[in-house]
């Protein structure tokens, strides 16, 4: 087992997450990353939200309510992930506006790309600074994110361009067979924590949960002072619900060695698509007053 997780943390999850971003930039063109600069207000008004409101309550609920101080650092890793690229066929899916979801997720994440690695710093060093000393080194933490974010990101993009007749059939498979490494990559750590999520299974699914609708609470409450529109408000409430799970686990797995961390963000990739599911199958049910979704 430990032959097997050793493999899974130096190859299968940080060469899977590679493949998941690669894939991500064949469907991206340079003009996407224009319409971050439209000035839209729901776009605005999203990307505040998901850069300090949500992280701020996540991280709050983490540090109020872990079991441990890993779980906590897990938490606060889990509030500051910003949404994924399933965010964008959900959208498209419910009807919302995908342009916005696009621009979202693209500025949250290259943002984040950034960021990480304070953040990560700052939660090590707020859950463990009264108990041991933290010593990561910030450059090598700096590089090895943006080895499998930003660089797997422009190679697809590159490889979009120069072959764009090859990447609409080998881009899907590509993709399929690395998330169905990374599920894999997952399934071995929930049964090498399982002691530790049987433990606090219910403490931290409850924490999940409450980060969750806290989330989609400040989603609605925004679109609704803001006065965006029913398209807007999908696109900016799926935005808060699907998440970047992947990145935050390679952060805990890979650089921070905790396989403990990683267990807030594996509960969540679950949670997070159930609670989006039943947005989407309500959103469906009422009729839009004004072009405003009212809750």
């Amino acid at each position: 087992m430990q032959t097997l997780m050793a493999l899974a943390d130096s190859y299968l999850l940080p060469w899977s997450l590679w493949l998941v971003m690669f894939t991500i930039g064949l469907g991206l063109k340079v003009g996407d990353f224009a319409t971050i600069l439209s000035g839209r207000r729901s776009f605005i008004l999203g990307l505040l939200s998901m850069l300090v409101l949500v992280p701020l309550c996540g991280s709050i609920l983490g540090v109020l309510f872990a079991p441990t101080p890993e779980l906590m650092v897990g938490l606060i890793l889990l509030a500051t992930t910003p949404g994924g690229i399933l965010s964008n066929l959900i959208t498209d899916i419910a009807k919302g506006d995908v342009a916005l979801s696009v621009s979202l997720t693209l500025a949250l994440s290259t943002i984040y790309i950034f960021t990480l690695p304070f953040i990560a710093h700052f939660a090590l060093w707020f859950a463990f600074r009264e108990t041991q000393p933290i010593d990561i080194p910030f450059e090598s933490s700096f590089t090895h994110v943006m080895l499998v974010t930003l660089i797997p990101v422009s190679c697809g993009m590159i490889a979009a361009h120069l072959r764009p007749r090859w990447w609409p059939l080998l881009g899907p498979r590509i993709k399929t067979a690395a998330t169905t490494i990374l599920v894999f990559v997952f399934g071995l750590i929930t049964v090498q924590q399982w002691p530790v999520l049987r433990a606090s299974f219910g403490t931290l699914l409850a924490i999940v949960v409450a980060m969750n609708l806290t989330a989609i609470t400040i989603a609605l409450t925004i679109s609704r002072i803001g006065r965006l529109t029913r398209r807007e408000t999908i696109a900016v409430t799926v935005e808060h619900m699907i998440r970047q799970e992947g990145t935050a686990i390679f952060v805990a797995v890979t650089l921070l060695h905790r396989h403990d961390m990683s267990l807030p963000m594996i509960i969540n990739t679950f949670i997070g698509m159930a609670l989006c599911m039943t947005f989407f199958a309500v959103t469906r049910r009422i009729r839009p007053a004004n072009g405003i979704i009212t809750t």
